[in-house]
């Protein structure tokens, strides 16, 4: 069984500019990643095709003792059965690297108020 994974360049380069601005550790920022991930439309093919040139992150790090309701979530967006050895690290880390790219934008777009603009983003939905 794999407990640790590998994000890929871009994820570790958004998540130390947001990071930084934010004083949020990595760990943090891959749950926001995998939030805005599952509540975006279909993945395809590319958002599994990323480097591993990022951050090493720990699976308990990451997902801690709600593993099992990520995994959940995970199985409920993907509409199958995944097994544990795919959701850790290939889906898990899919959703992290593309939920990162959505959390820069959603970051560049908070226009410096960013906890309210994540507050506010189902509102009118």
């Amino acid at each position: 069984m794999i407990f640790k994974l590998r994000t890929s360049k871009e994820t570790m380069e958004i998540f130390e500019e947001i990071g930084t601005s934010l004083h949020l550790q990595p760990y943090a920022l891959c749950k926001i990643a995998i939030a805005l991930s599952l509540r975006k439309c279909e993945m395809d093919e590319l958002d599994f095709q990323t480097d591993n040139d990022g951050l090493e992150l720990n699976r308990q790090t990451i997902t801690g003792e709600y593993d099992e309701l990520f995994k959940a979530l995970i199985i409920s967006y993907h509409g199958k059965i995944i097994a544990d050895d795919e959701y850790f690290p290939k889906y898990l880390k899919a959703h992290i690297d593309r939920g990162a790219k959505i959390l820069r934008s959603e970051f560049k777009y908070s226009n410096g108020n960013f906890y309210k603009h994540m507050m506010e983003l189902d509102k009118g939905i």
